[in-house]
């Protein structure tokens, strides 16, 4: 079919334009950004300074600027759809229209991708922290007792500094883990770009599985207000580790672990071991639940407690949402060059045990975070 007039050709090759434009500069970046060397250049003079500026701007705001950025999205999604429906049913008289809104949706996309790298996606291209932390793994890895033996600890741990667990306050947890990633670490100008709010979707987030989440956009790190008390240290000192640029969720759940028993808080330090306790057990079920349930039974009444409430809540919450919401993220994870996608999370239960063994006896040693 023709094309109605001039100004319709000239529409369409103006979007293509933008639209080989993002993708370029789409693909450049990240070629750039992949190249050996260069992460750490992004990190210091894209990501840092970035990070700095939108948590100036998003601390004063009450609620999660980028919850609500996703809802528009949503929203102009469905729009979007709506419009491509009528497009296609009327075919014959907008087909142009039909091409040129699919482009600019390409171009929009793309340019969405773009954003997402210069905000974050460069951290995905760091070192694994066990290789940056030196943390050897050639003993223990080849030692089939290691799991047991880290359950064992985990376990003793958990029984010890329950007598010290209390309820904090979130905003004191807040405040508390921002004052530790300061006071242990090293992350870049004193911390001030690590902040922690709750999430405005409150038990939709139960449904799709997510304790809480950091928005590549806006910078903000966002927690289930719903989760357990118990919880929420690990998870909370976890999401910020995301803003402090570690972007692998096992890095990231060491950098928590490693961080809240270097706090000495006993709040803490249980939320750490009894997080990590979960992968430990979950996983030597798997391998061997007659020792597992065994071992299960030297836990504390109150951690069974804490286990019987969170395994509670799961149900209760339990859908066919979590299982897609799962797949989608496991996919997000295997593309941003996290090869065992949602697994990776359990891969810290290994690290973190080395960490014990070669830097917890050294308590003014600070992390260091790339």
């Amino acid at each position: 079919m023709p094309w109605d007039n001039r100004y319709s050709i000239n529409n369409y090759k103006k979007n293509l334009i933008f639209l080989a434009v993002a993708i370029t500069f789409l693909l450049l970046f990240t070629w750039i950004t992949s190249a050996d060397g260069n992460v750490a250049a992004y990190s210091a003079y894209i990501f840092q300074p970035l990070q700095l500026l939108r948590t100036s701007i998003t601390r004063y705001i009450p609620f999660c600027i980028g919850d609500v950025i996703y809802v528009c999205w949503v929203l102009s999604m469905i729009y979007t759809i709506i419009v491509w429906l009528y497009f296609l049913l009327t075919l014959n008289k907008n087909y142009q229209r039909f091409g040129i809104s699919f482009v600019k949706f390409v171009t929009n996309v793309c340019l969405l991708c773009l954003f997402f790298m210069i905000g974050w996606g460069g951290n995905y291209y760091k070192q694994p922290l066990k290789e940056i932390w030196k943390l050897d793994e050639n003993e223990i890895a080849a030692d089939d007792s290691s799991l047991i033996r880290f359950d064992k600890f985990l376990i003793t741990k958990m029984n010890t500094y329950i007598g010290g667990y209390k309820d904090y306050s979130f905003k004191r947890m807040e405040r508390l883990s921002w004052q530790q990633y300061k006071q242990y670490t090293d992350c870049y100008n004193d911390a001030s770009g690590l902040r922690v709010k709750h999430t405005l979707f409150g038990n939709m987030m139960q449904y799709i599985g997510v304790q809480g989440y950091f928005n590549p956009f806006t910078g903000e790190a966002q927690v289930n207000r719903n989760l357990p008390d118990f919880m929420l240290p690990f998870v909370i000192s976890h999401e910020m580790a995301h803003q402090a640029g570690i972007a692998a969720e096992d890095d990231a759940n060491l950098v928590a672990y490693a961080l809240c028993v270097k706090s000495g808080d006993s709040t803490f330090r249980y939320s750490a071991y009894f997080n990590l306790w979960l992968y430990t057990h979950s996983r030597l079920k798997m391998q061997d639940s007659v020792l597992a349930n065994e071992m299960k039974t030297m836990v504390n009444p109150v951690s069974l407690a804490h286990l019987d409430t969170l395994r509670a809540q799961r149900i209760k919450y339990r859908s066919i949402y979590s299982r897609y919401g799962a797949n989608m993220y496991d996919q997000y994870l295997k593309l941003n060059n996290q090869e065992d996608g949602i697994e990776s999370y359990q891969k810290a239960s290994l690290s973190a045990w080395i960490w014990e063994q070669q830097h917890a006896a050294a308590p003014e040693e600070k992390l260091h975070l790339p």
